[in-house]
């Protein structure tokens, strides 16, 4: 049962980008992108120090200072991946946006571990992402 739990975080992970995309478009559409990714991050920002008060775990982010500022850019890319789907799925729609989000997450994942982490690549890994491209376009399409 405990190796589920990293299985069901996943699948959560992916239901809230869902319903996220959905929101934040329409958000969007109301407002503009711009703002619509400042509330989207802000009221992150709110909930999850709610539930650090809450949690009394506030504390931890004090080594945060200690840390090389390459590691604190995270932030940034997490702004730029709600504009970006934001923009994308009110044109897309969200099944086409995410598809080509995630698509675009495996191809990228498995470059960065062959130059960066100098995984091997081998024959499973090349058809799946050949049948994943070939998924995306079908389903895109």
């Amino acid at each position: 049962m405990k190796e589920m739990v990293p299985v069901i975080f996943a699948v959560l992970a992916g239901i809230f980008t869902t319903i996220e995309a959905g929101i934040n478009a329409k958000l969007g559409r109301i407002m503009t992108p711009n703002m619509a990714t400042l509330h989207n991050l802000v009221s992150g920002v709110i909930f999850v120090l709610l539930v650090n008060l809450a949690k009394g775990t506030l504390y931890q982010y004090g080594p945060i200072i200690h840390v090389s500022p390459q590691w604190l850019v995270g932030g940034i890319f997490g702004a730029l991946i709600v504009y970006f789907a934001t923009k994308a799925v009110p044109e897309l729609g969200i099944s086409n946006a995410l598809t080509i989000i995630v698509a675009s997450q495996l191809i990228s994942s498995l470059l960065i571990d062959l130059i960066v982490l100098a995984k091997p690549l081998d024959w499973y890994k090349l058809s799946g992402s050949a049948l994943l491209l070939i998924g995306t376009y079908f389903i895109v399409k």
